[in-house]
């Protein structure tokens, strides 16, 4: 067993244990609620706390298999679709948000909440700190243990789709909605970092608080890696390795798309009284597009993968 393996199989058993933290809480909230028959939020009702918990207990107990499935050889054998698809989002939702959540931290902005944003009605909102710390931990140690495992565990399963250079690419046309909707994407999100305050919400006179902030500028981030990956996988920097466009296409995509159809019901539905900071018709709106250039975005991946020309069609091991 090589090196990479060895880190594979340790972050991959990391990630899974430390999100069991995380399920573990949401377990114990729901059941209380259900034992107990109210919610602890005020202003949630019961129902819209255990079904909004109940989907994170399902997202965190996929995790976990995920998690197992990038530790373990069995993982390698797993059909390569359904594989590839909850690594997406996984890798979407959780390594995106690493460094700015890093970020956030060292700036003092008391850490963010499951559903991202700028509103209220966090789920978290009436908790102790040892069930925020044990959430805390397992979010975050399932994010670290998933950027170092995942990134592995392709290379090792699917080695010609992240080696070589983009010179081994076909060229191909550059997909410009989804370049186009990832800048306005971009440029919005950093309109609000900046202060901007057309299309906000009322109820938000003060404007982005840092972690919102940081979130949002998060978001602009991987909108502009999206792009770049874009652009480069329809054959240009052709002397480039292959690996940084794939990774950040990759990435850019499943954030665009994860935290968009997250966010959307959040938006439309707002349980527990939360609300977006931005005007809900803009976010509901934004929110689209964005999973729109996700998916997007993706199937440009995708295709660019399968048009090398100078490796064999990758396969499952």
């Amino acid at each position: 067993m090589d090196g990479r393996t060895v880190v594979r199989r340790w972050a991959g058993f990391g990630a899974a244990g430390t999100l069991a933290m995380y399920l573990l809480v949401k377990v114990v909230w729901v059941a209380v609620a259900l034992g107990t028959g109210r919610s602890p939020v005020a202003g949630a009702s019961t129902g819209s706390w255990v079904a909004l918990n109940t989907v994170t207990i399902g997202m965190a107990s996929v995790g976990i298999g995920l998690g197992l499935a990038l530790a373990c050889e069995w993982g390698l054998r797993l059909p390569g679709t359904p594989v590839l698809l909850f690594a997406w989002l996984a890798g979407g939702l959780l390594i995106s948000t690493v460094p700015f959540s890093l970020l956030g931290s060292l700036l003092g902005s008391g850490g963010g909440s499951d559903g991202g944003g700028g509103g209220g009605g966090s789920d978290g909102s009436a908790a102790p700190s040892w069930e925020m710390a044990l959430i805390t931990v397992g979010f975050a140690g399932m994010a670290v243990g998933v950027a170092i495992a995942l990134p592995i565990y392709l290379r090792e399963r699917w080695p010609a789709a992240l080696t070589g250079r983009v010179a081994a690419l076909r060229t191909a046309r550059p997909p410009w909605a989804v370049m186009a909707a990832t800048g306005v994407i971009a440029a919005i999100d950093l309109y609000w970092a900046c202060g901007g305050g057309l299309a906000t919400n009322p109820r938000h006179q003060g404007g982005l608080d840092t972690s919102g902030r940081v979130l949002a500028i998060g978001d602009a981030f991987w909108s502009l890696a999206g792009a770049w990956s874009a652009w480069t996988l329809a054959g240009h920097g052709r002397r480039l390795p292959l690996w940084p466009p794939v990774a950040a296409g990759f990435v850019a995509s499943g954030s665009l798309a994860g935290w968009g159809a997250w966010r959307m019901p959040l938006v439309l539905i707002r349980p527990g009284g939360y609300q977006p900071y931005e005007a809900p018709l803009a976010a509901a709106a934004l929110d689209a597009v964005s999973v729109g250039a996700g998916v997007g975005l993706a199937l440009h991946l995708v295709r660019a993968v399968r048009r090398r020309s100078s490796a064999p069609r990758p396969g499952p091991r």
